[in-house]
């Protein structure tokens, strides 16, 4: 049984199924859960090399988003990733 709808349907689907964690992937998955204020934490890898051109990760974000860095890991291949709690602004 599939799932359609935007982020905000989709977990509100997921959470009536008793789903309490989701894994988002996709840069335009991403983006519309980030609009919908659906993230609280996420997790950026870095792979040391510059493209020159390519596509903004996270697209055009109607608003700026802080990040607090939770845990940052270094890999033998170069790679660094960073965990980050996302900062709700009403909160604050």
């Amino acid at each position: 049984m599939g799932i359609n709808g935007d982020a905000a349907s989709i977990s509100e689907q997921l959470k009536t199924r008793g789903f309490k964690h989701l894994y988002i992937d996709g840069g335009q998955t991403i983006q519309g859960f980030l609009a919908a204020g659906l993230i609280q934490e996420l997790t950026l890898t870095r792979i040391p090399t510059l493209l020159g051109k390519g596509i903004p990760l996270f697209g055009d974000l109607a608003q700026a988003i802080q990040l607090m860095p939770i845990h940052t890991q270094q890999y033998d291949n170069g790679y660094v990733q960073t965990r980050y709690r996302v900062i709700d602004k009403s909160t604050l």
